[in-house]
């Protein structure tokens, strides 16, 4: 140490003590004039009673302020009244603003409106009960804006038709006028359900051909499968008949827009940017006009589900449709890729899959709480509707049973809960 030898530690540590402190006590030992050591004196005295009283002053502060920040609360709707009526049922009851109530019934998803003044309404239910609501959050940032009085809610399990249905007079709807929509939506996009059974949703599209429709709906019929079909304003009023006849069958009808338009941007640019001259008003007309035809051709309802063309959605446009009463409803994408392709029409795509292929891969990849996607028409040389018994047999003998998308819905929804589902995995497809 220092260039010594020591006879000890003890004697090397103090040597060190020494080395430090001789300098240090020099210093000190200075003389400073009076006044700075009275000053030094002062501030060392002084330092600690200004901190208590900072200290005191910040308490003092803290305790005159009237409440606490309110805390975060997560949205609630609560049924306050239940009433019967000869026309059905009349729900009523409070709810978080921002927000789309969705009602369930015994038999499932019955309907849903949004919340108008922290207070919303079912008008003539004709589902059973007992009730239970749940709510989704449209905006984040600010509440929902009124919109117009929702339409009654019925069952989505409609009364049977008879064996030739009148057609009633068309109604006019009524002009569409609505305020500016939030800033932010969390509006969901459902693409699977619970992977808990082995259920699975065979959902079919139509848009405007119908050929093949008739064998998928014999199919459907022969094995007594009932699952959700997703038409557009188009086909329904080009093939009426067949709009009746999946009414009939118990099918559940779902809104896939009126002439099927782009919605995003997603075919020029790869980006799902809300479309120019796509507004609130754009896709509220388009589902209107959709849920008008049915009404006209059927006498019923759509059930409160609708897909996006071409798969071109975003939270925007999905929550412009949940003002109208409308939850998207995709396909299950990623690994399981359970788009059937069977819109492909040109051999030289990449994308395209032959009948027996496209058969092949569905079965393949189905898995519970999955959701398929088909079509009713298709325009391919090597159209994929007479495969379909196949299809339906190969993916009942592998144990799955198919259900309906508001069958999803209804085990995904809690009650006075926000309601659940899965965010999007797939790749935007037709």
């Amino acid at each position: 140490m220092r260039g010594h030898v020591y006879c000890s530690p003890r004697c090397a540590r103090e040597d060190g003590r020494l080395a430090f402190w001789r300098p240090l006590s020099k210093r000190l030992a200075r003389p400073v004039p009076p006044r700075l050591a009275v000053a030094a004196l002062t501030l060392g005295v002084a330092a600690p009673m200004l901190l208590a009283l900072r200290t005191v002053g910040e308490l003092d502060r803290l305790s005159r302020q009237t409440a606490p920040p309110p805390l975060h609360r997560a949205p609630a709707a609560r049924i306050e009244t239940v009433t019967e009526g000869p026309a059905g049922t009349l729900i009523e009851g409070t709810a978080s603003p921002g927000g789309a109530v969705f009602l369930f019934g015994a038999g499932g998803l019955v309907g849903s409106t949004p919340v108008s003044d922290g207070r919303f309404r079912f008008d003539a239910v004709r589902a059973k009960g007992p009730y239970r609501v749940g709510i989704l959050p449209l905006s984040a940032e600010a509440p929902v804006p009124s919109v117009r009085t929702p339409e009654p809610a019925i069952s989505t399990a409609p009364p049977p038709l008879a064996a030739s249905l009148p057609t009633p007079r068309p109604r006019t709807p009524p002009p569409v006028s609505l305020p500016a929509a939030p800033a932010s939506f969390l509006a969901p996009d459902l693409t699977r359900g619970p992977a808990d059974r082995s259920d699975l949703v065979l959902s079919f599209d139509g848009g405007s051909s119908d050929r093949g429709a008739r064998q998928i709906l014999d199919a459907l019929r022969e094995r007594g499968i009932r699952t959700t079909i997703f038409l557009t304003g188009d086909f329904i009023r080009r093939h009426p008949d067949l709009a009746r006849q999946i009414a009939r069958d118990g099918h559940e009808v779902g809104n896939h827009t009126d002439t099927h338009p782009h919605l995003t941007t997603y075919g020029k640019d790869g980006r799902q940017a809300t479309g120019p001259g796509v507004d609130r008003e754009f896709l509220a007309r388009q589902l209107r006009a959709t849920a008008e035809a049915w009404r006209t051709a059927t006498g019923r309802t759509m059930a409160p589900l609708w897909r996006a063309p071409y798969g071109e959605h975003n939270g925007e446009i999905r929550g412009w449709a949940a003002l109208e009463g409308y939850w998207h409803v995709g396909w299950t994408g990623g690994q399981a890729g359970l788009d059937g392709l069977d819109w492909v029409s040109d051999p030289s795509s990449r994308a395209y899959r032959s009948a027996d292929r496209v058969v092949e891969r569905l079965v393949a990849h189905a898995e519970n709480g999955g959701i398929i996607l088909l079509h009713l028409g298709s325009d391919r040389d090597d159209p994929v509707a007479p495969r379909v018994p196949e299809l339906l047999d190969a993916l009942l003998r592998k144990g799955f049973h198919f259900v309906r998308a508001t069958d999803f819905l209804t085990r995904l929804g809690r009650t006075e809960e926000r309601l659940l589902a899965l965010a999007p995995r797939g790749r935007p497809a037709s």
